[in-house]
């Protein structure tokens, strides 16, 4: 993984792209909505300025969820490694992860999605586990790695840039 995209919060332009779309939308619809019930009640309309910072501090406040689909990775030094491969596919069906690629020693995890959902996938959201040596090394967005991390019984390790 280029060394880039361990310092940027968004991993690709979409990503940015579909980030801004969709809380800009969000935040307007429920401002807008907002706006026509107090216009119902007989009070004056927002002001547009409000309307303006709102959503301005909708996008900042969120950039929790961007943070959250960041790329790390997590290094298991496991006896058996062939344990962690036959939970792991249980663990992430339960946040709607399917494997798409099987080789010897390496798996990749796609996210499922419905068709009318695909277009803000950046496609860096996948999960790898792969085997190097003695260890079990899972790469991908950092809430599917935690999620299966703590299904595992593994609370108290830090995660780490990949």
């Amino acid at each position: 993984m280029p060394p880039w995209r361990r310092v940027l919060l968004f991993q690709s332009f979409r990503q940015f792209l579909s980030y801004v779309a969709c809380v800009s939308a969000s935040t307007l619809a429920g401002m807008l909505i907002l706006n026509g019930l107090t216009q119902l009640r007989g009070h004056d309309p927002l002001p547009v300025d409000i309307i303006a910072w709102t959503v301005i501090g909708s996008l900042i406040g969120s950039l929790r969820l961007a943070y959250r689909v960041m790329p790390c990775q997590w290094r298991l030094a496991a006896a058996r490694p062939g344990i962690i491969f036959n939970r792991a596919p249980d663990i992430l069906a339960g946040i709607r992860y399917q494997a798409t690629e099987h080789t010897a020693g390496r798996t990749l995890y796609r996210l499922s999605v419905p068709w009318y959902m695909r277009w803000p996938d950046s496609g860096e959201n996948a999960v790898e586990l792969r085997v190097e040596g003695p260890d079990v090394v899972i790469t991908g967005a950092r809430v599917a790695v935690a999620r299966l991390r703590n299904a595992l019984g593994y609370d108290d390790l830090v995660l780490s840039p990949p």
